[in-house]
C-alpha cells in the first residue's frame, strides 16, 4: 500500500495546532410528550458528552492519527473551561499551553437531541480579540514551541484568537523556521503574509474569497476549477484544497492542473468536524513527504471516515489503515480489530463472534455463517493460521493457505470481518471482540469448548447451531484422495 509507508512517520511527527478551543456538548434524552406552553417537544435529559471542538477537535485529529499535538488557545476561568480541559485530557492532549483568561467565556456549543435527532443547539462564550495579556502568552508559547514542530495548523473560527500580532509573529516564524503550514480560516487572506504551505477551504468560503456566486451540485466543480490560479494568488500559498461536501475535493497545485478526489456520499447529516478532520489528515501526509495528490487523497480518506459517525469524532490511524487495505474486511492487527469493535459498539450494535479452519469452503459453512449473522448485527470470523491448523489436523492440512481463506471468507455477503489467530484457541480475539454472542456449529457441546467460561464472563453468551450433516472438510479431502488413488 503506497500510502502505509507515510502513515508510519506519523507517530514521529509534532504539530502545532493555533486557534479557537470549543467544548461541544451533547446532551441526550427521549421525549415523549409537548410542552403546554408552546408547541415544543419535552426532552427527558438522561446523559451528557463532552467533546473537544473548533481547534481542539483539530488537534485531537492530529493525536488520534498517531502524531503528537501541541494545542494552543484561550479558554475561560470558567465550568465550561474545565469541562473541555478534561476532555482533552481524555483524548491525551496535554493542557498545559492552553492560557486561561479570567476576562474571557470559554466557547461552547451545547446540542440537544432526542432518540438520536438533533432538536436544539445553543451556543455561548466570547468571541470579541483575545485581551492583551493572553495574547503575549501565545506569542511567547508560539516563539518556543515552533521550531520544535514538524508542521502548523492555523485553525481559525473568528472567535478572537488569531490577532494581528498574532499573525505577525506567525509570518515571522515561518520566515525563519520553514514548517509545513496549512490554514482553516474564513478570513484566508489575512494569512497572505506568511507564505502557507496549503489551504482548506470550504465551497462557500471560497466562493467569498472569490467574489463569484453560489452554484449547487455538480456544476460547482467545472466553476471553481476555473478560479485555482487566483485563489492560490490571493492567499499566496502552493497548495488549497476546496472541499464540496459529496462532491469530494478539488485540489490547485502551482504549476500543475487541477485534479479533483472523489467522495462517497453518507446519509449521516449529524457529523460535526470532518473540516477539521481532513486538515489533519492533509498537514500529516505532507509533513511526513507525500506527494501532494496522496497528501489529498489520504486527507480525503480521513474525512470520509468520520462523517460516517454522529456527532464530533475525530479519525483513528488503525481506521485509516483499514481504510487504505485492499480488502476493507480482512482485520490486519489486533489493535484494528479494537477499534472496530470500539465503532460498531457505539452504534448500538450486536457483535458475533466464531472461528474456524474453514480451509476447503462448502456449503455447510456458508450455512453455518448464514445462520450466525441473523443472530445479530456484525459477525466477526477468526480464521485459524496455517501453523495453527497443522497442529490440530496433521502435516497435510491446510488445503489452502491462510491468505487464501481469508480472502474466500471475506467475499461472502454474512461475513462483515475476518482476523487471523495462530493461538490453538481464540481467546485473545474473545477478549478484543467480547462478543454479544458466541457461536459455533453443532459439532461441538459447550462442554467441548474451553472458550465458553471466558465469554460468559465477559457478558457473552454461547450458541451452538444446527451441524449440516453428512459434509465435512475432512470427507472432502479424503475423498479427493481416494479419487486420486483410485486413477493412479
Amino acid at each position: 500500500m503506497i500510502a502505509e509507508k507515510y502513515l508510519d512517520k506519523w507517530t514521529n511527527l509534532r504539530v502545532l495546532v493555533i486557534g479557537e478551543a470549543m467544548l461541544d456538548c451533547y446532551v441526550h434524552g427521549t421525549t415523549n410528550r409537548l410542552c403546554r406552553e408552546a408547541p415544543v417537544p419535552i426532552v427527558d435529559l438522561s446523559d451528557r458528552e463532552d467533546v473537544p471542538g473548533g481547534a481542539a477537535n483539530t488537534a485531537a485529529n492530529i493525536n488520534n492519527l498517531g502524531a503528537s499535538a501541541i494545542f494552543l488557545s484561550v479558554v475561560g476561568d470558567d465550568e465550561e473551561g474545565d469541562r473541555l480541559k478534561n476532555a482533552l485530557l481524555k483524548q491525551g492532549i496535554s493542557t498545559q499551553y492552553l492560557v486561561t483568561s479570567s476576562q474571557r467565556k470559554t466557547l461552547l456549543k451545547q446540542r440537544i437531541s432526542s432518540d438520536s435527532q438533533i432538536l436544539l443547539r445553543c451556543d455561548k462564550g466570547s468571541i470579541e480579540t483575545i485581551d492583551s495579556e493572553a495574547e503575549q502568552q501565545l506569542i511567547d508559547r508560539l516563539n518556543e514551541l515552533f521550531p520544535t514542530c514538524d508542521g502548523i495548523v492555523i485553525s481559525d473560527y473568528s472567535g478572537g484568537i488569531l490577532t494581528p500580532r498574532i499573525i505577525q509573529s506567525l509570518t515571522k516564524l515561518q520566515a525563519s523556521h520553514s514548517r509545513i503550514v496549512v490554514v482553516d480560516s474564513k478570513k484566508l487572506t489575512n494569512y497572505k503574509s506568511i507564505g502557507a504551505t496549503a489551504i482548506k477551504p470550504n465551497y462557500q468560503q471560497a466562493v467569498q474569497l472569490l467574489g463569484i456566486p453560489t452554484l449547487k451540485g455538480k456544476e460547482r466543480i467545472d466553476q471553481i476549477t476555473a478560479y485555482g490560479e487566483k485563489l492560490l494568488d490571493l492567499v499566496n500559498t502552493q497548495l488549497a484544497a476546496v472541499t464540496l461536501d459529496a462532491e469530494g475535493a478539488i485540489v490547485f497545485e502551482r504549476d500543475n492542473p487541477p485534479y479533483l478526489i472523489t467522495s462517497n456520499p453518507t446519509r449521516n447529516s449529524q457529523a460535526t468536524g470532518a473540516g477539521d478532520t481532513f486538515v489533519s489528515g492533509l498537514t500529516l501526509a505532507l509533513a511526513s513527504g507525500a506527494e501532494v495528490k496522496l497528501a489529498a487523497a489520504i486527507a480525503s480518506a480521513t474525512a470520509a471516515i468520520v462523517v460516517t459517525q454522529p456527532g464530533t469524532t475525530t479519525c483513528n490511524l488503525a481506521a485509516l489503515r483499514q481504510f487504505f487495505s485492499e480488502n476493507k474486511k480482512i482485520v490486519s492487527s489486533h489493535k484494528i480489530l479494537a477499534f472496530i469493535v470500539q465503532e460498531h459498539r457505539r452504534f448500538g450494535q450486536k457483535i458475533i463472534f466464531t472461528n474456524g479452519c474453514f480451509d476447503i469452503l462448502h456449503r455447510g459453512h456458508v450455512t453455518y455463517l448464514n445462520r450466525a449473522k441473523t443472530l445479530g448485527d456484525i459477525l466477526i470470523v477468526g480464521v485459524n493460521s496455517d501453523e495453527s491448523i497443522r497442529q490440530l489436523k496433521g502435516p497435510n492440512r491446510p488445503v489452502n493457505c491462510l491468505s487464501d481463506r481469508l480472502a474466500i471468507l471475506s467475499a461472502l455477503e454474512s461475513v462483515d470481518y475476518v482476523i487471523p489467530f495462530s493461538e490453538s484457541t481464540p481467546r485473545e480475539l474473545i477478549k478484543i471482540v467480547r462478543p454479544d454472542i458466541y457461536v459455533k456449529g453443532g459439532d461441538y457441546t459447550p462442554e467441548m469448548l474451553p472458550e465458553v467460561p471466558l465469554v460468559e464472563s465477559l457478558g457473552g453468551v454461547v450458541k451452538i447451531l444446527p451441524y449440516v450433516s453428512n459434509i465435512s472438510t475432512t470427507a472432502i479431502v479424503n475423498r479427493i484422495y481416494q479419487t486420486f488413488v483410485s486413477k493412479q
